[in-house]
């Protein structure tokens, strides 16, 4: 059998050789530019799983991936077990928070998945220490080809992220299942910028890509309908969904990116669970309460009918939360 190969892409996508260390290397970040250069991304291709009539596709904002054994955990049992394509968002590599580990390649690893990760953010360190990075990643049943980043605007630099070198990238890399190439995008947007901005980050993914094919789009959009970039709109937000909680779980008509995805023909119905919430604050709100962050949208492809769910992030029914976002798949039809 042959074993896994890796590579190092430069942020433009060209490939070059790598070497076996699970190494990504940081260019040069001008934070003063609105498109810092970009952070190699890391690919790692495995032999392709016996091809099947549809594609298990998965969307989960990991949250740095700190709760790895639960994770694992959750992607081992039905119905998110032999996922074929897992878009995974905020996936730490090598950051103390998450004990060093290299989230998306110790999952790729114990799935026995081929991946491709996309550091959108590293941690400011020391001269001479080992990079560390956030960023987004797409784990995948058959080999990843053409893999690259596309620079999304910043929108407001929060605390957290002022922090940070980098800025905002989807991740996008070619699957061939069978005979018929599919282009996957990972995005992750800005949560505490406002619906119009949230709109210019997924116009910009959409320009970045083909206009068309078969395409699986999916991530954390944090559709929140509003701006949460001050103390008091959270204040708001309670109120809000408090007095009309649908909007959050229907967030479709007050966030004009998926007017952006119309547009473009992608489809999120039948892919997606209709008002039902993928994030929660805190276990204890009701369902009701929690709002709709994260989705998968197709071009050129039907979900099967009934195949998509909302699962939630935790390895047992009454088992401490992997993720504050849970698990969103459906099944793709080829």
């Amino acid at each position: 059998m042959v074993g896994p190969q890796r590579t190092v892409a430069s942020g433009d996508g060209a490939a070059q050789g790598g070497s076996a260390r699970a190494e990504t290397v940081a260019r040069v970040v001008d934070e003063k530019s609105e498109n810092t250069p970009a952070f190699d991304t890391t690919i790692v291709n495995r032999p392709a799983r016996v091809a099947r009539g549809t594609i298990k596709a998965v969307v989960f904002n990991a949250r740095t991936g700190a709760h790895f054994d639960g994770i694992i955990s959750c992607l081992r049992r039905p119905p998110l077990v032999d996922a074929d394509v897992i878009m995974l968002c905020e996936a730490d590599w090598k950051t103390r928070r998450s004990s060093g580990r290299e989230i998306a390649a110790d999952l790729a690893a114990e799935l026995g998945m081929s991946f491709a990760y996309g550091p959108e953010f590293a941690a400011r360190r020391s001269a001479g220490a080992e990079p560390a990075f956030l960023g987004n990643a797409i784990l995948c049943s058959v080999p990843l080809a053409d893999t690259r980043m596309i620079a999304l605007p910043r929108g407001v630099i929060t605390r957290r992220y002022a922090r940070l070198l980098g800025q905002p990238r989807a991740l996008v890399a070619t699957a061939v299942f069978g005979s018929c190439p599919i282009t996957i995008v990972v995005a992750h947007l800005h949560s505490r910028w406002d619906p119009a901005g949230r709109a210019r980050q997924m116009a910009t993914v959409i320009e970045g890509i083909a206009p068309d094919g078969p395409t699986i789009l999916g991530g954390d959009f944090n559709t929140t309908t509003t701006r949460l970039d001050r103390v008091s709109a959270f204040a708001m937000v309670a109120v809000r969904m408090a007095l009309r909680p649908r909007r959050f779980r229907y967030p479709e008509r007050f966030e004009p990116l998926f007017e952006h995805l119309r547009q473009a023909d992608f489809e999120i119905e039948g892919a997606n669970v209709a008002g039902k919430p993928t994030f929660t604050f805190h276990p204890a709100i009701p369902p009701p309460l929690r709002p709709k962050l994260d989705w998968i949208a197709l071009r050129e492809l039907q979900a099967v009918p009934r195949s998509a769910r909302v699962i939630a992030a935790r390895s047992s029914f009454f088992g401490p939360r992997v993720s504050d976002h849970d698990f969103v798949m459906c099944d793709v039809r080829l």
